[in-house]
């Protein structure tokens, strides 16, 4: 069954009690628990059973608001970026903070792990910089410049880039070991939020103007531009890469094939407008967050490519 771009049945579970707009999703490895992180004056992440939506944890206590977070891919720690500069490493099973980070002047606007779980990249607006860190020792490796503000990073499949998104419209790829800059993909307007295709070759990003564009990695060619997406939009691929999700217009959230452009499914329940996105390791269930301030999953399986 396919969605063909029409809209599609109700969420299957709907998530209420964060007090502000989720800052962030992750799904923990097997798939059984979501994490979610509510930011401004919540500063709270929730545990979620992502089967029944029973909240199962409630971890409390940050100094400031929860802008971001990310958990690592064996699924034991996680990393929480604050509005107040502050950057934690957590035990997911505990809510125990493992480690304090200290290096960045302002707030920190994203987290990424790498795909072995050695590396955390951070992005921050208040030193203009984007962080490579090692997480067993807390040490940072490299510092990259993003001139008037750092918004958003993520990491290549392959470990061997960086891509860091702007405040005011600059998308830059670096390289991982060494810290130079690979490529300048995008000099535009607005906050660049980025995300790559776990297939490897194809990065996404958005910006002010209400599209996404889809680019090359290699050589930073522009593939194709995904109309009617909202701006600054969040992204996330499945994890066989084979559909990107992106928010739209009015809190909808909109499902595409990258490789085509074509639309394959709009989910609407939302409110708001969307604030994060998160596809279950399966593939089978798309997480999205809001302004609105709730969580809603999607049976994401049937929408056709």
């Amino acid at each position: 069954m396919a969605f063909a771009g029409e809209e599609a049945p109700e969420p299957a579970l709907t998530l209420e009690g964060h007090l502000s707009l989720i800052g962030g999703l992750a799904f923990t490895p097997d798939g059984r628990t979501l994490i979610s992180a509510g930011s401004y004056v919540d500063a709270a992440i929730y545990f979620w059973d992502a089967q029944s939506g029973e909240l199962k944890q409630c971890h409390r206590g940050e100094k400031g608001s929860v802008a971001c977070l990310a958990l690592s891919p064996d699924g034991k720690t996680l990393a929480v970026g604050g509005g107040d500069t502050s950057l934690r490493l957590l035990d997911a099973a505990s809510g125990k903070v493992i480690r304090d980070i200290a290096g960045h002047k302002g707030g920190v606007n994203a987290v990424a792990f790498s795909r072995d779980g050695k590396l955390l990249a951070t992005a921050c607006d208040g030193d203009e910089a984007v962080k490579l860190w090692n997480v067993a020792s807390g040490n940072a490796l490299h510092t990259m410049t993003i001139r008037w503000g750092a918004h958003s990073a993520a990491f290549s499949p392959d470990g061997a880039l960086l891509a860091g998104g702007g405040r005011f419209g600059r998308l830059l790829l670096w390289n991982v070991t060494t810290g130079s800059q690979a490529i300048s993909l995008l000099n535009g307007k607005g906050k660049i939020t980025v995300a790559f295709s776990p297939a490897g070759g194809m990065l996404a990003s958005g910006s002010d103007a209400p599209t996404v564009q889809l680019f090359a990695t290699k050589g930073g060619r522009l593939l194709r531009t995904l109309p009617q997406c909202a701006p600054n939009s969040p992204l996330a691929f499945s994890p066989d890469g084979a559909l990107l999700a992106t928010g739209g217009p009015e809190g909808a959230v909109k499902l595409w094939n990258p490789q085509t452009g074509h639309l394959a499914a709009t989910l609407r329940a939302h409110e708001g407008a969307v604030s994060a996105l998160a596809f279950s390791p399966d593939g089978k269930t798309l997480a999205s967050g809001s302004e609105d301030r709730t969580i809603h999953l999607w049976d994401v399986s049937k929408v056709g490519k």
